[in-house]
């Protein structure tokens, strides 16, 4: 009898990480097993009838291991993740040197020349090709840099990433400094974000969407990780916290454009940190009905 409860015991924990934590807490359940076979026996009980009762008592004993295999797991992906770190390599290193002196550089130029002629659309436009220029770069620079979680993004890709950005700040500063000018009403401001923004966040839209996965054998068993904990929520609860989230920020976007551009930036950031604290409580509120 004891050759059967230890198969049956190793059968059910097939599958998860060998670790001794494990091996102790299935030792413990076969003796625990074959002594209460032992009572169920002594009191008349027929052995097979005495095993299944007794394996009948256990209750979902698996959710111990998986706490025993998931932290397991979580160890030796930490030990990948320190022993995987990736170096910065010298291009990059002076790439991302000279992006940010050129961001700063845009900064300068941007409040010396709006202190000196007190018109916030010169300041503006003086800032642009800086500021262009340097957010493109950075994210050349961080899409084609090996981490310790992801591959390098292929060059040519991450260059179309860059210019489709570019263009995105270019629009979006552009039409700042048209708003801030004299005699520029609201159309010319949102015509200048047709030719620039609109195709760039198409672009952006496709290049995501069509996106290949570049991260590292360690991250996809992390993410494992996290899928068997997420599967536990309420499927109905993760549904409706998702339709929550899309309509909260297609009113958010909306908000913002309206706010800043009628009421001016501090009102739209308001409206920015309230829709967070909303998303927040929206995230709250469906982790509350997680399965335990």
């Amino acid at each position: 009898m004891s050759k059967q409860v230890k198969r049956y015991v190793d059968d059910l924990f097939k599958g998860y990480v060998d670790t001794p934590a494990l091996e102790d807490f299935k030792e413990e359940i076969v003796s625990n097993l074959i002594e209460r076979i032992k009572g169920l026996e002594s009191e008349g009980m027929d052995e097979e009838a005495a095993f299944t009762k007794a394996i009948g008592e256990l209750g979902d004993i698996t959710a111990v291991a998986d706490d025993i295999s998931r932290q397991k797991r979580n160890e030796v992906i930490g030990q990948m993740y320190f022993q995987h770190k990736v170096e910065v390599g010298l291009k990059h290193a002076i790439g991302y040197v000279i992006a940010g002196i050129l961001f700063l550089f845009g900064l300068t130029v941007g409040f010396i020349s709006y202190f000196s002629t007190d018109v916030i659309s010169q300041g503006i436009s003086s800032s642009l090709p800086f500021i262009v220029i340097s957010g493109a770069a950075f994210v050349f620079l961080g899409l084609t840099q090996e981490t310790a979680s992801d591959y390098p993004m292929f060059w040519i890709r991450a260059l179309i990433y860059a210019v489709a950005v570019g263009g995105i700040l270019f629009g979006l500063i552009t039409a700042a400094s048209l708003y801030f000018m004299d005699n520029m009403g609201l159309h010319a401001v949102l015509g200048t974000l047709l030719p620039f923004v609109i195709p760039g966040v198409g672009i952006l839209a496709f290049l995501l969407l069509t996106e290949k996965s570049r991260h590292k054998p360690w991250v996809i068993e992390e993410q494992k990780i996290w899928m068997e904990r997420y599967i536990k929520k309420d499927p109905k609860r993760v549904a409706q916290g998702g339709l929550l989230s899309g309509a909260l920020w297609i009113l958010a976007i909306a908000m913002v454009i309206l706010a800043g551009f009628k009421l001016g930036i501090i009102y739209a950031i308001v409206v920015f940190l309230v829709t967070i604290a909303l998303q927040l409580f929206i995230e709250f509120w469906v982790q509350a009905k997680s399965y335990d």
